[in-house]
């Protein structure tokens, strides 16, 4: 056959320049190429022609094109393919022909060329990974199988090979093509290339079955993994069928015979993976992903303070699971209970504090010290909530919410400097001692109140109670305090504090380890909150009438919707989860707060969510997040007095609240009040100094005022712990304020990889806006196609997100398609205008703005603009005379009568 690089050049046509040949195996031949239209490196693959024969140009390129909509951070994206037909050289036959018989024909498809290594280059350098690098490589893996599957693509072909390490994340190459191979033509069996890879074929795929599902997958990562902890693969013999055929009989070594170190839930993780039958393997990928990540947090140390999860207790402690669970039940509920003797003490002995009608007390609840073993944090902090909860329902009490007293866990400030911080009369603390000795189980529960005023303490009564029946337990002490409670409390206050979240022990102890892994929903990491949402609906499914799990469920859905990308399944379940928890308990705030979540986050409908949020302020009219959430609807819907009285009610209540301080200062912008929006944005940035998203709305006060230098003084004097990546992806990202960033910042921005921004679509598009405002257009073309193409990946599961439509419409401004850009622009702003969102319905007009100038329209883009400066919205006249997005227009006489107008 001709020289292979040949051939392939000549029938690229100018397209791609091959470089160096990077390695080939039995299914393909890597190049190093480079794009010439869009000048960037690429990995191009050729299939190995009689494979390609056997396939066929239209499946492939079918295939592949579907491939090529999968877009998530952990999966290889595909840029393009092709067909390539040439004529095989006639040397070493005798009877060369000139007939079409003897014309070859190659597939090609390039791929991102990415710094880094495959997964099979590390395990033969190292052998063995670290449990933890182990662990990661899955669990991201999974997370890419998962999406795959969940847009109907199973991959078929999971081996170290087509999975790469860069940038310290796992990337899952080649989907597609072992789909392509796999789609039923016999033909592919006659060129003895093998269909997937023997060392990491389920039993099915072994069996040739054609109804392979997605288990499939789960099966091949199921043994990457072992091969990562153990050093080899589970299943060797000297041929593939000797290799198949062990598969069919017998069962893997268990992982810790092989490694004793790999904790128990791991290697459980591992072994129903590598089950023989699909239905005894995980149901999805997820959820594979779901159990590594639940046995990280029972194996990992205690987490600071800040981290996404709190341990829990390891696997190998000899206490067996249904103590485990026992224990949270029995120490909220006792000690919720126990509480009716601190009120009824409270009621009695008012001290130096003011007594009488409408006197109300405010109460902080910080987090209880854990005594015991520190895999016991968890549902110490479990029972931290729990009070808290149960007394912020009590009249005359006005308790700090969560977000700002659990920031003094371990604190060594004094009971009246924590006083001051929280502006409180009263602080409760506790302690936890869970001692397991001889069989039995013993909880000592040891509350504090302490008076700030003087700092001394002023009640406590220790709890001590064995754990040999929970629902006993909980009989027990609620008959001891009754007593007290009837002086202290009436009947609703006293049913308020007996009442129990659940009856099952084992679905609250799931629904603690959602809270710990989510920070009760504190920490939006899309990781995160998938791992939170597998334990909450484990919790609902032990006990399908748990209210607090149904609406950490659907509040964790919503939050995921719009941090992790839209998902219509997910929305669904936030939806439903809500109006469960509304049919099992409409007179709590909680359910009402989850519905108003998901009318703000996944529906759009704004005055359902201010109804929503309405009602459950009625039910706990000093709930901090009700008065946040009901705010930040109130900004959407216009009403901007109301939401700037709600937020400050909320800051009083939560006064170290991060996301308070951020949404009130930025609020404050968007009014252009800027000396009180910096007033709030240096508050926040006391309370969280290494936030970027306080120094962002900071550098937004400075441009809104037309002062471009103060604002990059204050990124230039950012705290020393703020990381400078995150730093730069945030100002580049959210509010598109790359060309505020000091040019050094600017020049960091450039190297940055996709794994620092949310998801690849958002790398693509900052860079494509970041080289056009250097002037740089075939970069800029060249990422905007990529940005481009992963809108309409996007737009193909979500067809009516105007964002998704106003930011392709950019894209294709940059790409020059005018005429689309301006329709799929105004499409967007149709979908979402003004009038419906006054939040966000600004930012698409903006959009459209910009696109209107990249088009070369003037006028239009003047039409559009001219509005968002008679309405609350962060651009102003200072703003228009330093963004370099406008200059085109400077010479224009209706903007420069616009910049000219006094800020």
């Amino acid at each position: 056959m001709t020289d292979l690089r040949s051939q392939l050049q000549e029938g690229l046509s100018g397209s791609y320049a091959l470089e160096r040949e990077l390695g080939r195996g039995g299914m393909a031949t890597v190049f190093l190429a480079q794009d010439l239209k869009h000048d960037r490196p690429v990995a191009l693959k050729v299939l190995h022609p009689e494979l390609a024969s056997s396939l066929g140009p239209e499946r492939f390129l079918r295939e592949i094109k579907l491939a090529a909509r999968l877009q998530h951070p952990h999966i290889l994206s595909v840029h393009d393919s092709g067909v390539v037909v040439g004529r095989q050289s006639s040397v070493a036959s005798e009877h060369p022909t000139t007939d079409d018989s003897r014309l070859t024909t190659l597939l090609w498809f390039t791929m991102p060329y990415v710094e880094g290594e495959s997964l099979r280059e590390r395990l033969r350098r190292e052998g063995q990974l670290s449990i933890a690098d182990a662990v990661r490589i899955t669990r991201e893996a999974a997370l890419a199988l998962d999406y795959a599957h969940r847009h109907g693509a199973i991959h078929r072909d999971i081996k170290p090979e087509n999975i790469l390490l860069a940038d310290g994340q796992a990337l899952v190459a080649d989907f597609g093509i072992a789909r392509a191979l796999g789609a039923g033509d016999e033909r592919l069996t006659e060129t003895g290339l093998t269909l997937g890879t023997p060392a990491y074929m389920s039993p099915e795929q072994a069996a040739g079955d054609k109804g392979l599902d997605a288990r499939t997958d789960i099966y091949s990562l199921g043994i990457v993994l072992y091969e990562m902890l153990a050093g080899e693969t589970p299943f060797t013999a000297p041929t593939a069928q000797a290799m198949i055929a062990r598969r069919m009989l017998e069962t893997p070594r268990p992982l810790r015979e092989l490694r004793d170190t790999v904790p128990d839930g791991v290697a459980q993780a591992g072994a129903r993976a590598l089950a023989r039958s699909p239905a005894d393997r995980f149901a999805s990928a997820a959820e594979f992903a779901r159990a590594l990540d639940e046995a990280s947090v029972r194996t990992s140390a205690p987490a600071p303070v800040a981290a996404a999860t709190v341990a829990t207790p390891p696997a190998s402690r000899a206490v067996s699971v249904a103590a485990r669970r026992r224990v949270p039940l029995a120490l909220a509920v006792g000690f919720l209970l126990g509480l009716g003797v601190l009120f009824g003490w409270l009621r009695s002995h008012g001290g130096a504090e003011p007594t009488g009608p409408g006197t109300t007390r405010r109460l902080a609840v910080l987090p209880f010290e854990n005594l015991g073993d520190s895999g016991d944090e968890y549902f110490a902090d479990g029972v931290t909530d729990e009070v808290r909860g149960k007394l912020a329902g009590l009249p005359g009490l006005q308790v700090t919410a969560r977000s700002s007293s659990n920031q003094y866990k371990k604190t060594t400030k004094s009971p009246q400097e924590i006083g001051r911080d929280l502006g409180v009369d009263y602080l409760l603390t506790g302690t936890v001692r869970w001692e397991k000795s001889d069989g039995t189980n013993h909880v000592r529960v040891s509350p504090e109140l302490i008076q700030v005023s003087t700092g001394s303490t002023k009640w406590q009564q220790p709890f001590d109670a064995a754990l040999t029946d929970v629902f006993q337990v909980q009989a027990d002490m609620a008959g001891e305090v009754a007593q007290a409670l009837d002086v202290a409390l009436g009947t609703p206050q006293k049913t308020a504090l007996a009442a129990k979240p659940t009856g099952n022990a084992a679905a609250y102890d799931a629904y603690l380890k959602g809270e710990a892994a989510s920070q009760a929903l504190g920490n939006g990491d899309p990781m995160a909150m998938r791992t939170a949402i597998g334990f909450y609906e484990q919790a609902v499914a032990l006990d399908s009438g748990f209210v607090q799990a149904w609406v950490q469920l659907s509040r964790a859905h919503s939050l995921l919707y719009v941090n992790g990308g839209p998902d219509p399944q997910g929305g669904r379940r936030a939806r439903e989860a809500a109006e469960r928890a509304i049919g099992l308990a409409p007179n709590q705030p909680g359910p009402h707060l989850a519905l108003g979540d998901y009318f703000t986050a996944v529906s759009g409908e704004q005055e359902r969510a201010r109804a929503a949020y309405e009602a459950g302020l009625r039910l706990a009219p000093n709930d901090a997040e009700l008065l946040g959430a009901s705010a930040l609807v109130e900004v959407i819907t216009g009403t901007w007095e109301q939401a700037l009285e709600h937020f400050t009610r909320a800051r009083d209540l939560d006064p170290r609240s991060m996301t308070i301080a951020r949404r009130l200062g930025y609020t404050l912008v968007r009014l252009r009040r800027y000396p009180e929006a910096l007033a709030e944005s240096n508050r926040g940035l006391a309370i969280a100094p290494d936030n970027p998203a306080l120094l962002e709305n900071k550098a937004m006060v400075y441009l809104g005022q037309g002062d471009l230098e103060g604002a990059r003084r204050v990124i230039r004097e950012a705290p020393a712990g703020m990381d400078p990546t995150n730093l730069t992806a945030v100002f580049a990202n959210y509010w598109d304020l790359y060309w505020v960033l000091p040019p050094e910042q600017q020049s960091l921005l450039l190297r940055l990889t996709p794994s620092a921004f949310p998801n690849r679509a958002s790398w693509a598009f900052v860079l494509a806006q970041a080289y056009r405002l250097r002037g740089d257009l075939a970069r800029t073309r060249a990422y905007a196609d990529s940005a481009r193409a992963a809108f309409e990946a996007s737009l193909a599961g979500t067809p009516d997100d105007p964002q998704f439509h106003v930011l392709r419409g950019l894209a294709l401004a940059y790409l020059g398609r005018k005429a689309e850009a301006i329709a799929e622009g105004e499409r967007g702003v149709a979908l979402l205008p003004i009038a419906e969102d006054t939040y966000s319905g600004p930012y698409l007009q903006h959009q459209l703005v910009r696109i209107y100038i990249e088009a070369g329209e003037p006028e239009k883009a003047l039409d559009r603009l001219e509005p968002l400066l008679r309405m609350p919205y962060y651009l102003s006249p200072g703003w228009l005379r330093i963004d370099p997005n406008f200059d085109s227009l400077r010479k224009n006489a209706r903007f420069e009568a616009l910049v000219d107008k006094s800020t």
